[in-house]
């Protein structure tokens, strides 16, 4: 509860309570969004070693799909929430970080359309774990199955995987997320509001999402664990900001506050 003086200022300064609310709850979500990608690493890689089991062909992965069905299906479902709450957090962050001057910023609209398709192509990847992999695991698995259906279901795994993991590794992250950061890094370095060591951060973790195009098919370059690395990094830029945010905030509002008349 805030106590008499603190409730004055916000009778006062109503704009300044609401840019309150609106850090708190943005600080927030980033948090929430943090800790989410827990839940399904959790789910996931306790029942089908997820995502060691990704290097797997059909034979191994599409039974053990039905074996575990209902971990496999509510590990990818949240992981599909935690994908597609990509977007309101990154919109959220993006506008805490321009501050209402700059709310029209080309570059803030620009980070928020790469951030809904990098949320969009996420979900799209994803979704295949959730819809088109289980009826090939039900074929794989069908004990009247001949040779050539069990061929077949295997090319059908071997493309559907690639393409999914096309969509959500390469266009979701590699790219669109690693634009989205690069927008959100320039903001923070020309923000007078929030430290820019932020900024320059974020594209220590924008370049090493980048790299991960290097694996792409056409390429075929082996980029060992950089994927889990470069999202560990994303991880841990996102954690310092939502912290700062939580605790603080802005520069310009602490400098204004500190030359404020004080109630004697």
């Amino acid at each position: 509860m805030p106590n008499g003086d603190e409730a004055n200022q916000q009778l006062a300064h109503p704009a300044t309570a609401g840019a309150d609310v609106s850090r708190k709850a943005t600080a927030t979500l980033i948090l929430v969004f943090f800790f989410l990608i827990f839940l399904p690493l959790s789910i996931l890689g306790t029942s089908i070693d997820w995502p060691e089991n990704l290097s797997e062909d059909a034979a191994y992965n599409l039974p053990l799909l039905l074996d575990e069905r209902p971990s496999v299906f509510w590990g990818y479902f949240v992981y599909l929430i935690y994908s597609i709450l990509f977007y309101p957090m990154a919109y959220m962050m993006g506008r805490l970080v321009a501050g209402p001057s700059n709310l029209h910023s080309p570059l803030l609209h620009i980070g928020s359309n790469f951030a809904a398709l990098s949320s969009l192509s996420r979900s799209i990847g994803l979704s295949r774990w959730l819809m088109g992999m289980p009826t090939l695991a039900r074929t794989y698995t069908d004990p009247d199955a001949s040779e050539a259906t069990l061929a077949a279901v295997s090319v059908s795994y071997d493309m559907l995987n690639a393409w999914g993991g096309g969509i959500g590794e390469i266009l979701g992250v590699s790219i669109f997320a690693s634009l989205w950061v690069v927008c959100i890094s320039l903001l923070f370095i020309g923000s007078q509001d929030w430290p820019s060591w932020l900024g320059y951060a974020g594209f220590v973790v924008a370049v090493d999402l980048a790299l991960n195009l290097l694996e792409m098919d056409i390429l075929g370059i082996d980029m060992g664990a950089n994927l889990l690395i470069s999202v560990i990094l994303l991880h841990l830029w996102l954690l310092m900001a939502g912290l700062l945010f939580l605790r603080l905030p802005c520069l310009n509002c602490m400098q204004k506050k500190a030359k404020e008349p004080t109630a004697e």
